[in-house]
Formats: C-alpha cells, structure tokens, sequence
C-alpha cells in the first residue's frame, strides 16, 4: 500500500494507466457486441473509465514531478492486478465476435473486478492520498474528496451496469 507522497503519485498513475486499459477493453466489447442496448451500455462505462483515467494521471503527475518513463513498469506498485487486466484486456481486444456465453464469462469477470477496484481506491485514494495531498502539498483537500467518492460511486454503478447486462443477455 502506498504511504510517501511519491509511492501515491505512482499509485496514482498508474491507476490511470490501469482504468485506461479497462476502458479500451469496455470500448473493444460494445464494438464487437451486436446488441444495442448492450453496446450503449458498455460505452457507457467505458467513458466513465477514461475519464477516472485522465483524472488518475493528471492528480499523479501534480503529486510530485517525476518523470512519466518512472511509472513504466506498474506491475511493480499495482501488484499482480496489473498483469492480469493487462493480459486480459490484450486477449479480449484481439477477440473479434462475442457470443452470449462468451459475453456472460467475461461480465461475470467484469462484476468482480469492478467491485475490487472500488473497494481499492476507497481505501487508499481516499484515505492514504486525500491525507498526504493535505499534507505535503497544502492542496484544498475537499474536491478531491468529492471526486474520489463520484470515482467509487462510478465504480459501484459498473457493478450494477454489468448485472443489467447480464440480466439482459439471460432473459432477453
């Protein structure tokens, strides 16, 4: 878990990196998915990814002034989630049709990531970095607290954007 300001900065960062991953798979799923309603959908959540992503990225980089080329190997401070959404995400974008059981694995996949991805930044965005922006950089805290629970808030409504899916796929 991150404590210095540097370690947030790099968490952070590659946060956003991460969410624009998820974002480029959500987009690749409503594009090779027939369905309508489920590509609305899908597009839906997959712009509420990009722009946490340009949120992440930015609020890192204004953290501390490391140079980007440092965040290159994020599997180092995001863990083992890193690998495996991006490996994931490479597998899904080379995918070019989807069928309905293909699509039921891969939200059923989906459901759980997004649940641990809000349980994640709540702890540590919203604790760990709202603490050390206050401390280390005299940032007014409050909007970034604000955006930090809409970031969770998103995260929660996925979960249920990908239930509807679900839902949809099973019973039309």
């Amino acid at each position: 878990m991150p404590g210095s300001g540097y370690e947030i900065a790099r968490f952070l960062y590659c946060s956003g990196l991460f969410e624009e991953e998820v974002a480029k798979t959500y987009r690749h799923v409503a594009e090779i998915t027939r369905d309508a309603n489920i590509k609305c959908l899908l597009n839906y959540i997959a712009d509420d990814s990009y722009k946490h992503a340009a949120m992440f990225k930015a609020l890192g980089g204004y953290l501390t002034n490391v140079d980007r080329s440092v965040f290159e190997d994020c599997e180092k401070v995001l863990g083992s989630l890193w690998r495996n959404i991006t490996e994931n995400s490479r597998r899904i974008r080379g995918v070019s049709e989807i069928g309905d059981q293909e699509l039921l694995k891969l939200i059923d996949g989906l459901e759980k990531f997004e649940g641990f991805v809000a349980e994640e930044y709540l702890t540590v965005l919203n604790v760990k970095t709202i603490e050390l922006m206050a401390q280390e950089t005299g940032l007014p805290i409050e909007p970034y607290v604000m955006i930090f629970e809409w970031v969770i808030e998103d995260e929660k409504r996925h979960e249920q954007i990908l239930k509807i899916i679900k839902n949809h796929v099973l019973h039309g």
